[in-house]
């Protein structure tokens, strides 16, 4: 078991059905991802990109046979650790049977706050990418 950190379209090379950033309506590309594998297969990840005076993250998924086991905590964990060094600004977008409010209490455990409007991000975002993507679920860690 461990953990590797590849672009997405690294990740499509492994994973066939893997829905992309894109297709899961994240206003960003070119994202990195911490995978982790089992048995040399992938089965979560977790991604993030490099903003500048930010980072975003979001986007994460475990394979549902592989729910419950912890990969989702273990990969959020490595990731926050090491990217520490800046604020991470989160769009949770649920897909499947995922419900909004247990990703958003799981969100607020780790530390996250949500975001309002552009007072709680203006330190960090630019105006024009905050214009962007308001209409999503945003959290920030500081």
């Amino acid at each position: 078991m461990t953990i590797k950190i590849m672009d997405e379209e690294a990740l499509q090379l492994y994973w066939s059905d893997l829905i992309t950033m894109k297709e899961k309506g994240y206003p960003i590309d070119n994202a990195m991802f911490y995978v982790k594998y089992i048995n040399d297969k992938p089965v979560g990840h977790i991604c993030y990109k490099d903003m500048g005076k930010w980072y975003f993250i979001g986007n994460s998924y475990v394979k549902r046979k592989f729910r419950n086991l912890g990969i989702y905590n273990e990969l959020m964990i490595k990731r926050n650790k090491d990217l520490k060094d800046k604020t991470k600004i989160a769009i949770v977008i649920p897909i499947e049977d995922s419900d909004v409010s247990r990703l958003e209490e799981r969100i607020s455990q780790r530390g996250y706050s949500k975001v309002n409007n552009f007072l709680d991000v203006y330190k960090t975002m630019p105006i024009l990418f905050y214009m962007k993507v308001r209409k999503h679920n945003l959290w920030k860690l500081e």
